[in-house]
């Protein structure tokens, strides 16, 4: 009896240990953890520095029976498990590991950063399959090996509102990211460096946004691969040394005043001008001695009522730099502002706004005797619109 009553102390008190006061949270700090930990409606946060080869976590639970195997690369039509929210697809030369339908959940370093590493080059670092709002802050993914290879590092496959910030993506994998039939997804902050031959694909994807990343030293083949996609976006961005054709997009892609090092690319000649399918506005070439990036200044319109003196509008931020006016009549006609200062009171407006020559506005944001205002303007500084802050 006194056994029994020290093992189920013992157990509560790892589980104290590993979950915070939310219930929710979960902290780890070696890869079998991590991988134990994954699920839907919860926060991981790892808490060590050194490197978590989750290769090794991954290939344990295989050679226990306890980690189901789901469609693997070389036969697309094997069924998961149905209640499986881990799996794992293998490849050449290992395991992958498959995290599936975990809704709500958040990987994040307690500290700094933390790194996730996987030993087989043909494999993905992770893929997310069928995830809705899920976040990733702080984490380093790689591969340990260098060479030839036949995947990336991060993967999202048919998931919804995903975030993910201050990352580092880095080769031998293929390319940094796979985004296919996925809705809302925003990168922040990250950067994808040293991959073997492309930087990103992204395929039957809508709204995504890249947002003052850097993408540097990726080699070979062509860079930016977008097909079938609507709404992709990146702002404040650097592209440095991509070995290939930079953009190879089957549709149209914006680019807010980003910077262009060592492409391979047409030189810039406007401020405002496509290359292809890919639309610059306010973007800039560097040369080999700049490396800076363009310092953005971030819009500071407030989220509440705006009114344009005939109707109210709901301003919500949908992003650092995107807002959404929507009308509390016609809600179903709202429409978003992209505001991009490269100067002082310079923005320029997304393609959603109702009016003509619409690639060719600027608005004007400010404040007059206390009250916050927007004044959208044509190219020849005529009014289109106007909007000023009215409250909460």
């Amino acid at each position: 009896m006194k056994l029994k009553t020290y093992f189920t102390a013992l157990a509560v008190i790892c589980l104290a240990l590993e979950a915070s006061a939310d219930g929710n949270t979960i902290n780890v700090k070696t890869a079998a953890e991590f991988v134990n930990a994954l699920g839907p409606d919860r926060t991981i946060v790892i808490v060590t520095n050194q490197p978590l080869n989750i290769t090794e976590a991954i290939d344990r639970r295989v050679s226990e029976g306890t980690l189901p195997e789901a469609e693997t690369y070389f036969n697309l039509e094997t069924p998961p498990a149905k209640t499986a929210r881990v799996t794992y697809a293998s490849n050449t030369d290992g395991n992958a590991l498959q995290v599936r339908g975990c809704n709500n959940l958040t990987i994040r370093s307690a500290r700094g950063t933390a790194t996730l590493l996987a030993t087989p080059r043909y494999v993905n670092v992770m893929e997310f399959i069928d995830c809705k709002d899920l976040k990733i802050e702080n984490i380093v993914m790689g591969h340990t090996q260098d060479g030839y290879c036949d995947k990336g590092v991060l993967e999202l496959d048919r998931c919804n509102h995903v975030t993910i910030n201050d990352c580092d993506l880095y080769g031998c994998g293929t390319e940094g990211f796979v985004i296919d039939c996925c809705n809302d997804v925003t990168v922040n902050r990250t950067t994808v460096h040293d991959c073997t031959y492309h930087t990103m694909h992204i395929f039957r994807s809508n709204q995504v946004r890249f947002n003052d990343c850097i993408f540097r030293d990726n080699r070979e083949y062509d860079q930016l691969c977008v097909s079938n996609c609507n709404d992709i976006v990146f702002t404040g961005c650097l592209f440095d040394n991509l070995q290939g054709p930079l953009f190879a997009l089957d549709d149209y892609v914006n680019f807010y005043s980003c910077s262009f090092r060592r492409c391979m690319m047409q030189p810039i000649d406007s401020e405002f001008g496509p290359q292809g399918y890919a639309i610059l506005a306010y973007c800039s070439q560097l040369n080999e001695e700049t490396s800076a990036i363009i310092s953005v200044k971030k819009p500071t319109l407030r989220p509440g009522l705006w009114t344009d003196g005939k109707r109210q509008y709901r301003v919500t931020r949908s992003d650092a730099y995107r807002y959404v006016f929507t009308p509390l009549d016609e809600p179903e006609n709202a429409f978003a502002l992209n505001c991009i200062s490269v100067k002082a009171n310079d923005y320029i407006t997304a393609p959603e706004f109702p009016c003509e020559n619409r690639s060719r506005l600027v608005a004007d944001a400010g404040r007059n005797g206390g009250t916050d205002y927007v004044r959208i303007l044509d190219d020849g500084g005529v009014l289109q619109q106007s909007f000023r802050y009215v409250g909460r």
